[in-house]
C-alpha cells in the first residue's frame, strides 16, 4: 500500500517542451502516413535515427491550443455550469442557514438572528 503517485509538473516551461514534443511527433507520423510508411518497425527505427523536428508551425499550433483555445473553453464552460447552477446553490445556501438556525434554536432555546419589526 506504499504507492508512491508522480507530482505534476506545473512548470509552464516543461509542459510546454512536451507538449512542443508530441505535435512534432504527431507531425512526423502524419508525413510518415503519407509516404506510405505503416510499418510500426520502420517507424521504431526511424524514431531513433532522427528527433523530431520543431517547426514554426507545430509551435503556433501548440501556442493556440494550449495557451489560447483551451483556457477559453474551459472558462466559458466553468462559467456556464456556475451560471447554470446559480438557482440550486442559491437554495443550498437558504436551507443551510435554515438548518443553522434551527440547530442553534434547538441549542440555545432562543433566535440567532432576531425578527425585525414591522411596521
Amino acid at each position: 500500500m506504499n504507492a508512491s503517485y508522480a507530482v505534476p509538473d506545473t512548470r509552464f516551461e516543461q509542459t510546454f517542451r512536451r507538449a512542443l514534443a508530441r505535435e512534432a511527433e504527431r507531425e512526423r507520423a502524419s508525413q510518415w502516413k503519407k509516404m506510405g510508411i505503416v510499418d510500426p518497425v520502420v517507424i521504431s527505427q526511424l524514431q531513433k535515427v532522427q528527433p523530431p523536428k520543431i517547426s514554426k508551425l507545430v509551435v503556433c499550433k501548440v501556442v493556440v491550443r494550449d495557451v489560447i483555445l483551451m483556457p477559453l473553453v474551459q472558462g466559458l464552460l466553468w462559467t456556464s455550469i456556475l451560471i447554470f447552477m446559480k438557482p440550486w446553490l442559491r437554495q443550498v445556501v437558504y436551507q443551510g442557514r435554515r438548518l443553522g438556525s434551527s440547530i442553534y434554536k434547538l441549542v440555545l432555546g432562543t433566535d440567532l438572528v432576531k425578527a425585525k419589526k414591522r411596521i
